[in-house]
């Protein structure tokens, strides 16, 4: 818990403000006091969602939803307001640690502790799943252990940044939490009742062991586990090891529902303290520090009181935020409250605050401006037309002659069938490729579909599935759309099936970069890169190796030789295709800033790479080093791409596409 900043709001809605109790990449949650003196926890939604029509859309249905449940084993939303210039969310303060923090300082749970947890989770689902829901993310964190049992929250609230269905962003990262989604999810599925099941059991495997079964390696590796290795149940006790094994059957059909568990355990022996003694200490030491709080006396290690003001009066005097987090770091070792915490980092933990980005050093040649966020930029081959994925589940297409949007978006879909990962131009400029709900084509000119190409869902299954990206071959032969684990290639004029790449388990981060004669094909395998035989389907070479972190964007040359790879270690790789070899040391950006976009100028000399940390970078790809300065943008950039001639750099933030001369920007 800490004290409120001199930026932070003292009233929300009806509510007064008291203190922060979290924050991360979805935004803050502060403790607030209603008119009536009932206390909640105020969820105010990050800045990066304020702005996006798609998202208020969604956290409007899903709270309206979330309302509906009010069962014993949830902590109720009671009130909240999508409109604001902040949205904002209020649900029953419920104090208790998060199993993740319960497990974490008091150690696991013993089997007649597991049980009750088990009960009460399938207990909370029946409500859930009774009132249409499906919770979608349930994990250690939105788990809340309480004196009289505990608490699930966050139903359908984390569903409002995702979008409808679970998906894949943009850089190929799984939106939510790996170890604990089913494999449905996984395969990128809509999920149901039974997805919720899976995700229990997992739990349960954490409360017992503290560590989920199959939590080990990157988020690919586990992803692959999910789907099919068998649960690590190792150190659980007998009768919660085999509702656990139930619960994590890889075939949603075959795992009993939340009322069928409650028959297989039981019932539970009534107890006044559900939880080990160390738990209940844990509660009664949060509680008190929100009743020091309310009574005006500073919690420990805190050396001035904290005291709410009015609207616009200025915080009370004291030392400096800085101060209080050096001199009252004992205070920040409490438990969340009301899942506070845990729903300000939803799936991970708390992102460190990025310092602003410098703004732009020179004028962009034009600016063209989005009702709507954009991301993944992509010249069309005269140069004429730029196309963007919009925020809304659709392509955006500008003029660049005229600086304006040009005729309607493309819609990929309806409901969850709507999600657009990727977006690739024909070597003629007629056609779009979209990836998503499999592989779409588009008539450029009259944005009608042309062709659906279907991406089996894995390599033995050959039903539909999600597309994740997609790509021509620059000789404009091929069309390539990667699945879950494998990228299906296609006759880009026929349409025929003309080829197939096993990628050798669940690889959701994979892209399609063709060489330039289509022989071959490049793409991420967690913290390497595999280049493939486009006719055999197999491993071309053996894999590059350098990075340290997951690679996130890989690009070829337009001549073919060079292949470019960044990764989330804050570096970018250069590396011969004929050889395989890397090309000199490793391009680095500060630690703050991970390169999520690419592209090569026409002639390959040159390099550009955004993504976090709101700058544009350049590289003179023959001598490996930086060229110019990198280019302020005020905002992470979302897409990064060259016109046809080699003389303008694209760039997207949020709503606006900048034009840049790129001879100005390389003598900066």
């Amino acid at each position: 818990m800490r004290p409120l900043g001199a930026s932070d709001p003292r009233q929300v809605g009806p509510y007064r403000t008291l203190a922060e109790l979290g924050r991360g990449g979805m935004g803050r949650v502060l403790l607030g006091s209603g008119p009536d003196g009932r206390l909640v926890a105020v969820k105010l939604v990050a800045e990066h969602y304020v702005d996006d029509d798609g998202f208020r859309a969604r956290f409007r249905r899903e709270v309206r939803a979330s309302r509906q449940v009010a069962g014993a084993y949830t902590a109720a939303v009671i009130d909240a307001d999508p409109e604001a210039p902040t949205p904002w969310l209020a649900s029953v303060y419920v104090p208790g640690p998060a199993l993740h923090t319960a497990v974490a300082r008091a150690g696991a749970l013993g089997a007649e502790a597991a049980l009750r947890l088990a009960a009460g989770l399938a207990a909370a689902l029946v409500e859930v799943h009774r009132s249409g829901l499906v919770h979608r993310d349930l994990k250690p964190s939105n788990v809340l252990l309480t004196d009289d049992g505990l608490r699930v929250i966050d139903f359908g609230i984390a569903r409002a940044a995702e979008g409808d269905g679970t998906q894949v962003t943009r850089t190929g990262a799984l939106v939510g939490t790996a170890g604990y989604m089913s494999p449905e999810q996984a395969r990128g599925e809509r999920p149901g009742p039974a997805s919720d099941v899976f995700s229990l059991g997992s739990v349960l495997v954490y409360a017992c062991t503290g560590h989920g079964p199959f939590a080990v390696g990157s988020t690919p590796v586990i992803l692959h586990n999910v789907l099919t290795a068998a649960p690590e149940l190792g150190g659980l006790p007998e009768p919660v090891r085999e509702l656990a094994r139930a619960c994590l059957a890889k075939d949603p059909a075959a795992r009993p529902t939340p009322g069928q568990l409650l028959d297989r355990i039981g019932g539970v022996v009534p107890a006044a303290r559900p939880w080990p003694p160390a738990v209940h200490a844990m509660i009664a030491a949060q509680q008190g520090e929100v009743d020091r709080l309310l009574h005006g006396a500073p919690p420990p290690g805190m050396p001035y009181p904290v005291a709410p003001t009015a609207v616009g009066q200025a915080p009370p005097a004291g030392p400096s935020r800085r101060r209080f987090l050096a001199a009252g770091g004992a205070a920040l070792g409490v438990a969340a409250v009301a899942g506070a915490a845990a729903w300000a980092t939803s799936g991970g933990e708390a992102k460190a605050h990025k310092s602003a980005p410098a703004k732009p050093a020179m004028r962009p040649l034009a600016t063209l401006a989005s009702d709507v966020p954009l991301s993944d930029l992509r010249f069309s081959p005269d140069g004429g037309l730029l196309a963007a994925i919009g925020g809304d589940e659709t392509v955006r297409l500008f003029d660049v002659a005229a600086r304006q949007p040009s005729g309607d978006p493309i819609k990929g879909g309806t409901g969850y069938r709507a999600r657009i990962a990727g977006i690739a131009f024909d070597q003629t400029g007629g056609t779009l490729a979209t990836a998503g709900d499999g592989v779409k084509l588009w008539d450029v000119k009259t944005r009608r579909q042309t062709a659906a190409l279907t991406v089996p869902i894995t390599r033995n299954v050959n039903a539909p599935g999600p597309a994740h990206a997609v790509g021509y071959s620059p000789d404009g032969r091929l069309l390539g759309g990667a699945g879950t684990d494998l990228i299906q290639i296609w006759d880009a004029h026929t349409r025929a099936p003309a080829g197939r790449i096993d990628l050798g388990g669940a690889n959701i981060g994979s892209k399609v970069a063709f060489t330039g004669d289509g022989r071959l094909l490049v793409t991420p395998d967690h913290n390497a890169v595999k280049v493939y035989d486009v006719a055999s389907g197999r491993q071309s070479g053996p894999s590059l190796l350098g990075h340290t972190g997951a690679v996130i964007a890989v690009l070829v040359s337009p001549d073919g030789r060079t292949l470019a790879s960044a990764a989330y270690d804050s570096t970018v790789r250069l590396w011969d295709v004929t050889t395989g070899r890397a090309v000199g040391s490793p391009l680095t950006v500060d630690s703050s800033t991970m390169v999520e976009f690419l592209a090569f100028s026409p002639d390959g000399r040159t390099l550009a790479g955004g993504g976090t940390g709101g700058a544009v970078h350049l590289w003179d790809v023959a001598a490996q080093r930086p060229v110019g300065k990198p280019v302020g943008l005020g905002g992470e950039v979302t897409g990064v791409a060259f016109d046809s001639g080699g003389r303008t750099l694209a760039t997207v933030t949020k709503r606006t596409i900048q034009l840049w001369d790129l001879a100005a920007l390389t003598k900066a």
